[in-house]
């Protein structure tokens, strides 16, 4: 088979060799160290094949052997590039296009993230960009076993990662690092406090010594659950104190907002910006943009993808909206509102760990602007572990 390949990039001929004695021309070709082969012989005249080059210098010995040469055929890829001479353009598209195929197969088309729980795909694929993994990147160049060591190196939420070459399409597989469970020494002995002042609700001890009940008050600091117990004998023994307490907790916070703020309003100019992203490579389309320095924008990412193909092209455009600052006056309501959202923030950051039971609000006009007060009601568990003798 790589006989036959090589032959046809070279080019031969077919030819047939009439005359009385045609093997007296093969013989003297032969001697001469001319390949010749396929020899076939019918009704009084032979036929074989020979390379194009050395076709050209043989007539000669034909003479000398007294037979004449006819050509029949020719084939190879000479014979191919000749009939197309008159056409070189096509030629040079064809090889221009199959030499761009070639080059484009060595750069990463595109990566696909799997596995992701709690780190994000914007930081995965940056952390993958820094150890040469990304969009354009050359592919011989990239060494997969040693860009998963270096990312799992570098965060420890990443447990297993695996980089996966096919073609020019990179697949990256994780599996996020569970935290380790903490263990409880349980052989220190300890008591339970209480972390913050409070009325106690109820208190479920697994282990310890609780004299305290429900509807006492308690203060930062104070023990609930002791781990000093005594026996039967009146000796006295030291343990893991380990308990819940559920207590009523009570919060105070005040919001404050001025009676006339700067606010950024759209002035209605939309500038659209178009860019082409080839091979991580960003070429600007348009040039300009709105006349502000305050300005919002949305991107859309167009890929083709024909036949579920991702290509390494993408259109990018980036809708830039223009902004103005205005000072706006904040009357009773508008501000009372926007008090009660900043209230409602603080809840669901701050007092996160507890059940809100109940919110007395106090809404003041101030001189210089609004004040919202708020008392929380809350119920948590206060309860926290202080080991004995470590004071």
């Amino acid at each position: 088979m790589l006989l036959k390949i090589l032959r046809y990039l070279r080019g031969y001929v077919r030819f047939t060799v009439v005359g009385r004695f045609p093997e007296r021309f093969l013989n003297i070709a032969l001697h001469n160290r001319l390949r010749i082969w396929d020899v076939e012989r019918s009704s009084g005249t032979l036929s074989a094949c020979m390379y194009m080059r050395d076709y050209r210098s043989v007539r000669h010995y034909a003479r000398k052997a007294g037979v004449r040469l006819r050509l029949t055929e020719k084939k190879g890829l000479p014979r191919l590039l000749s009939r197309y001479s008159d056409r070189s353009g096509l030629i040079f598209g064809a090889a221009a296009f199959v030499i761009t195929i070639f080059v484009m197969s060595l750069f990463v088309w595109s990566i696909d993230v799997t596995g992701l729980s709690t780190i994000s795909e914007s930081e995965l694929r940056q952390m993958l960009k820094e150890n040469g993994v990304y969009v354009g990147a050359f592919l011989p160049a990239i060494d997969d076993s040693t860009v998963s060591r270096s990312v799992m190196l570098s965060d420890p939420r990443v447990g297993w990662m695996a980089v996966n070459v096919t073609g020019s399409y990179i697949s990256v597989e994780i599996k996020e690092e569970s935290p380790s469970p903490e263990v409880e020494d349980l052989s220190k002995p300890c008591n339970v406090k209480a972390r913050r002042d409070g009325r106690i609700i109820r208190v479920e001890a697994q282990q310890g010594r609780c004299d305290l009940k429900e509807g006492s008050g308690v203060v930062e600091g104070q023990v609930i659950v002791s781990g000093v117990l005594e026996d039967q004998l009146g000796g006295l023994r030291l343990v893991h104190a380990k308990a819940s307490v559920i207590a009523e907790t009570t919060y105070h916070a005040d919001f404050t907002i001025p009676k006339t703020m700067t606010v950024y309003h759209p002035t209605g100019e939309v500038k659209d910006r178009l860019s082409a992203d080839l091979f991580g490579l960003d070429l600007p389309l348009t040039i300009g943009g709105v006349h502000t320095v305050d300005h919002l924008s949305d991107e859309i990412v167009e890929s083709p993808a024909p036949l579920d193909v991702t290509l390494p092209i993408s259109l990018n455009t980036r809708r830039v909206y223009a902004l103005e600052e205005l000072e706006k006056s904040l009357d009773y309501n508008s501000a009372k509102e926007l008090l009660l959202k900043e209230s409602r923030l603080y809840e669901l950051f701050t007092l996160a760990p507890c059940t809100v039971l109940k919110r007395d609000y106090d809404f003041t006009a101030t001189d210089d602007g609004f004040k919202l007060s708020v008392d929380y009601t809350c119920s948590e568990d206060i309860a926290v572990q202080d080991g004995i003798g470590t004071q």
